[in-house]
């Protein structure tokens, strides 16, 4: 599907539309531009440059900006755990330019960014502002013609580490100090020159000239230009307040000039959505809880107990009271309004455990015990066969030069300049397989502390950088390491046996580290590139008894050998933050897209073990290890 996010007039390149007579004026945004609606979530959502046909480089706007108006009921999503911790009143998704859509005039605006732009014949340059027209060249129109060039836009820009963007520092690089009017910018190419050695920046009017050589050098622009601050995406060219961070020449479409924030939910029935705040407030009152729950027959608690509450407090029912209480006496948690994003993983991981839905909901899921898959008994307690789930996607910020997966960042960027109670978001249907590991089988191979040492110089590496960014360290262990580490191994594996590629899987964790006392031991693999109709099927197939014990086994014994080894398994550190040991593209490392922490924190090692120390391993007794 595509999103149509702006309209407008003008002929090709620049020409009059009706052929012939005066020059065509500078095209204005908006115009017709195709995007996918997943996309405006991931990689090209808010402050995100998009090339596009006809020499053309935009910048998704500000939510600010998105709607004049309120959003087409229609666009509107409702996932209330999700709305609850993002503390938002609903979800927007991106609208469907399709046919016959009642959404299909709404549109996404962007403005023009990088604002440099250079004839590809004379080269002059030109700046436009963030709201203006591509620019055309006024000093070269071809002979006997009327219509003017197209002028594109440069390849480089500066980005720093706070997540701010701005045009390259031309004028301060080759210390021109011409006014706006009377600068004669040139950008020009060597044809000989394949290196930045060849492209050079001249204006004319002061004599001043210098290479791009070296500008991509960190630190390059420290003496040059310190930081604006700028916020194109928010319609700022100058921050509003002072950045303290140095300026890095990246490339336009550079993979490290955005990197979006995606905060998701899986969807969980009506059934297990017990208790509003206002319920729950009732509920723990201990006089009325104990009302209430005596007054329960064979664990229920009837309507007709709770009506004279319901009359009392406002926004309330005696059936949602009962079903409530009826809930707790089960056992069942609250699925609304937790505090924390263990809390939150908690209530997923619980129904993914239990089973839940139907063949009708939206999560069917499809409980079987470890003893039902021959020696994976020892180290799997159940798997769940997700035949339906339904995740929303919402973004949340974004940052520049690092990925973070943090939104309390201070580096994350803002998607807009006013509060608003909203977000940007898509729903996503599809399939997948939950795994809960053994806790007795994982205590057991943690207690010679063998996994444990291996790990702790990264993981206090790991936590330094992390204060360096003014953020909490994470009590980060072994036990999480191969947990995930597990999940890599076995999507790269499915990608052989299912069909799908790396990048249309992904993980979501399930390992609580803030408190020890309540465990969770596992990960759910699911398809992660389905749309509302879901997806092609295939990977739950992968989850029967047999066969999955194959697929374990494969991705073990691949993951135990690297075609890089030994220097990654002998690796002390790598990735972003230093915080990988034995992991690289060849035996681990996924798409980022596909892990949700961004391919840190992984270590083969602690699957199979290593030579010298085979122990270290969690299954490290098997007899696939190293086996090829």
């Amino acid at each position: 599907m595509t999103n149509r996010f702006a309209r407008g007039r003008g002929g090709r390149g620049g020409r009059p539309a009706g052929g012939g007579g005066a020059p065509a004026a500078p095209r204005r945004i908006p115009r017709r531009r195709p995007v996918r609606r997943g996309q405006i979530i991931s990689p090209f959502g808010v402050g995100a440059v998009n090339d596009f046909r006809n020499d053309e480089a935009l910048m998704c706007a500000g939510l600010d900006r998105w709607f004049p108006n309120a959003p087409d009921i229609g666009l509107c999503i409702s996932e209330e755990r999700l709305q609850a911790r993002l503390g938002c009143s609903h979800f927007v998704k991106p609208p469907d330019f399709g046919e016959g859509e009642g959404t299909s005039k709404v549109k996404i605006p962007h403005v023009r960014f990088p604002l440099w732009h250079y004839c590809p014949h004379c080269f002059r340059m030109e700046k436009t502002t963030l709201f203006g027209g591509q620019p055309q060249c006024d000093g070269c129109a071809p002979p006997g013609k009327t219509w003017k060039r197209r002028m594109i836009p440069v390849r480089i820009v500066a980005i720093c580490e706070g997540g701010h963007i701005e045009d390259f520092p031309f004028q301060e690089w080759i210390g021109c100090s011409c006014t706006a009017a009377d600068r004669k910018l040139f950008f020009k190419a060597g044809r000989s020159a394949a290196s930045l050695a060849g492209i050079k920046i001249i204006c004319t009017a002061c004599d001043r000239t210098r290479s791009l050589a070296g500008a991509f050098e960190e630190g390059a622009l420290t003496s040059v230009k310190t930081c604006s601050g700028a916020q194109p995406w928010l319609g700022r060219e100058e921050g509003v307040h002072s950045c303290q961070h140095p300026l890095q020449t990246v490339q336009r479409g550079g993979s490290n000039v955005y990197f979006p924030i995606v905060t998701s939910s899986i969807y969980i029935p009506p059934s297990r959505l017990v208790e509003s705040d206002v319920v729950r407030n009732i509920l723990d009152m201990p006089a009325i809880w104990q009302q209430l729950s005596s007054a329960s027959v064979n664990g229920t608690v009837p309507e007709a107990v709770c009506s004279m509450l319901a009359a009392v407090w406002p926004g309330v029912t005696a059936k949602e009271l009962a079903e409530a209480a009826t809930a707790r006496l089960a056992g069942k948690q609250s699925v609304i309004g937790v505090d924390s994003e263990e809390d939150f993983r908690r209530q997923e991981y619980e129904v993914l455990c239990s089973g839940a839905g139907s063949a009708q909901d939206d999560l069917f899921v499809e409980r079987a015990d470890g003893s039902d898959y021959g020696w994976l008994d020892r180290f799997v307690r159940r798997v769940g066969l997700v035949r339906k789930l339904r995740e929303t996607r919402v973004h949340v910020g974004f940052s520049r030069l690092m990925p973070l997966t943090d939104r309390s960042d201070p580096n994350v960027q803002p998607l807009s300049i006013n509060s608003v109670d909203w977000l940007p978001a898509i729903e996503v249907r599809g399939e997948g397989i939950f795994i809960e590991l053994r806790e007795d089988a994982i205590d057991e191979w943690l207690a010679d502390g063998k996994a444990a040492a291996r790990v702790a110089k990264l993981i206090s590496e790991y936590n330094r950088k992390r204060r360096e960014r003014q953020l909490a360290p994470r009590p980060i262990d072994a036990r999480f390491i191969m947990i995930q580490t597990l999940a890599h191994a076995l999507i790269k594996e499915l990608t052989f046996t299912c069909g799908y590629g790396s990048s249309s899987l992904r993980e979501r964790l399930y390992c609580n580290l803030e408190d020890p006392r309540r465990r969770m031991n596992g990960f759910l693999v699911y398809t992660a590139s389905g749309d509302s109709e879901g997806t092609l099927g295939g990977l739950v197939a992968q989850g029967a008894p047999k066969r999955f014990e194959r697929l374990v086994n494969d991705a073990l014994a691949r993951a135990s050998w690297c075609s890089n080894d030994p220097v990654c398994m002998e690796s002390p550190d790598g990735g972003a933050f230093s915080s990988n040991l034995a992991a690289c593209h060849s035996c681990v490392l996924l798409p980022e897209t596909s892990c949700e922490e961004g391919n840190r924190l992984l270590d083969r090692a602690l699957l199979s073990g290593t030579v010298d120390d085979p122990d270290v391993g969690f299954f490290r007794d098997l007899p696939f290890r190293w086996a090829q």
